[in-house]
C-alpha cells in the first residue's frame, strides 16, 4: 500500500468518525485503545480453525466428565460473596 492510499483511508475513516454521534465515537475510541494495547500476534476477534474448535469442545467435555467444573447454582452463590 502506498502512502497516498494509506492517507486516503485515514481521511475516509476520519470522515466516518466525524459523522457519528457521541455514543458511537466512544465505542470506536475504546476499540482503538484496546487494539493499540493488544498484542499484534493475537488475531481479533478469535477465529479458530476447525481443529482448534474441536479441541476446545473435547476439553470442555472432559472437564464435565471429570468434574472440573462448577454448577450454575454454585457459581451464583460464590458470586454473592464477591
Amino acid at each position: 500500500m502506498t502512502t497516498m492510499e494509506l492517507n486516503l483511508r485515514k481521511t475516509d475513516l476520519f470522515s466516518m468518525i466525524n459523522s457519528m454521534d457521541e455514543e458511537d465515537v466512544t465505542m470506536v475510541e475504546k476499540f482503538i485503545k484496546r487494539l493499540r494495547t493488544a498484542k499484534r500476534e493475537v488475531s481479533y476477534p478469535w477465529n479458530p480453525t476447525g481443529e482448534e474448535l474441536h479441541s476446545c469442545v473435547r476439553e470442555a467435555r472432559e472437564d464435565v466428565l471429570y468434574g472440573r467444573c462448577i454448577s450454575d447454582e454454585d457459581l451464583t452463590e460464590e458470586m454473592k460473596a464477591w
